[in-house]
């Protein structure tokens, strides 16, 4: 008997399953509908002006769940046909994969028809959300973090049209950092030229800045730090690596080259000689000077990092050795290449010796052309077979 209610009951059922699903689409979508209108009830959001044209235009604009958690600092975003392409450069930590997640977010919600967390906002229709965000690896399937990354960017340049809105936070970094510039560089180029995607694109990689100057729709954006003194032209400049620095979390024109990343290591508890040694190593590369390995003892082994190569090279080149200071002993001598090794050349070989190391000193090889400097070359050998002659 039970078994002949139940499956009767389901037979009643089945008869009437497209009007229980029907009701059940039609309570789902009343109920999100509810939802999306109590949140923005409860937490001042506002009805945004949903367009077909290419515009995204936020004031004010907040992340919807961020927001709940913490004080927020609002920011606004615009773009337009001729403003397309946003490099956000910026500290660690300051707020730079927030401001562009919560574009999405605002854009995603405009889309379903819901109001916005901002004080005002005109969203242009998009067909896809695309982002790179993060950090994911499957190593069981042979798939590292940096093949994860450039899966998702093949899958963006190969996908996103002029009408999408594409997010990438960091682009180029699981790998070295020449391959990973060049990555970067190329792909906002594409983006640029080919796909003209509405971008945002967060980098720790300054270069990248100065695309803003040659490509037409690339604009810079940095995320602002306190006491950031600005130069003449108003490129922001940090004011050092040392001391205590505040993020402002707000969102300023034009590029920054800083990323207080040490300043971070510092806050995360790393220990204090590894972040001492490392504000040493960040002058003496902001200056271009040498940088000494030091050995277990700390006193610095005969190992000096050559800036130009990228490698340690073994003691100092002949006229370039590093000295403690961190200049290269070349740079002291006043007399230069023909000095005193001129006078030691003049007094063994004769005057013309010096006179070719002379010669030699002044020419830039990286900026002759090969035909003028063979000339050149056969000219000094002429000269010291004169030499040897007299």
């Amino acid at each position: 008997m039970e078994r002949e209610l139940f499956e009767a009951l389901r037979e009643d059922i089945a008869d009437s399953a497209e009007l229980l699903q029907s009701v059940g689409r039609t309570l789902a979508e009343a109920d999100a509908l509810a939802s999306l209108a109590v949140h923005a009830v409860r937490n001042d959001w506002t009805r945004p002006e949903l367009t077909e044209g290419r515009d995204l235009a936020i004031e004010a604009g907040r992340h919807p769940v961020v927001e709940r958690t913490t004080d927020f600092v609002p920011n606004d975003l615009y773009m337009d046909t001729e403003r397309r392409f946003l490099i956000v450069t910026g500290p660690n930590m300051s707020g730079k994969s927030t401001y562009m997640r919560q574009a999405a977010l605002i854009t995603l919600l405009a889309q379903v028809g819901s109001f916005v967390p901002a004080e005002s906002a005109r969203v242009g229709l998009v067909d896809g959300v695309y982002t790179r965000v993060g950090a994911l690896d499957e190593l069981a399937q042979g798939r590292s973090t940096f093949m994860i990354e450039m899966q998702e960017l093949s899958n963006i340049l190969h996908s996103a049209t002029e009408e999408s809105l594409v997010i990438l936070d960091e682009v180029g970094r699981g790998t070295a950092t020449f391959d990973g510039i060049s990555i970067a560089w190329a792909a906002t180029e594409y983006l640029h030229n080919e796909v003209g995607a509405k971008t945002l694109f967060a980098t720790h990689y300054h270069e990248l800045t100065t695309l803003a100057d040659h490509l037409d729709r690339v604009e810079n954006v940095h995320v602002a730090v306190a006491g950031e003194p600005e130069s003449a032209d108003g490129d922001p400049r940090d004011a050092g690596a040392e001391g205590d620095v505040t993020f402002l979390r707000t969102v300023r024109e034009g590029p920054t080259d800083r990323s207080y990343g040490i300043h971070v290591a510092d806050l995360a508890g790393v220990p204090g000689p590894v972040v001492e040694r490392s504000r040493e190593v960040l002058d003496r590369l902001r200056e271009e000077k040498a940088i000494e390995a030091k050995g277990g003892g700390g006193e610095p082994v005969q190992a000096v990092f050559d800036l130009s190569s990228g490698q340690f090279r073994s003691g100092g080149h002949d006229d370039q050795r590093a000295v403690p200071d961190g200049s290269r002993e070349g740079e002291a001598e006043e007399d230069g290449p023909a000095g005193d090794t001129g006078d030691v050349l003049a007094a063994e070989y004769g005057d013309a010796a010096a006179e070719v190391l002379a010669t030699l000193s002044e020419i830039d090889v990286t900026e002759t052309p090969p035909v003028e400097l063979m000339a050149e070359i056969q000219d000094l050998q002429e000269r010291l077979d004169a030499g040897d002659g007299s």
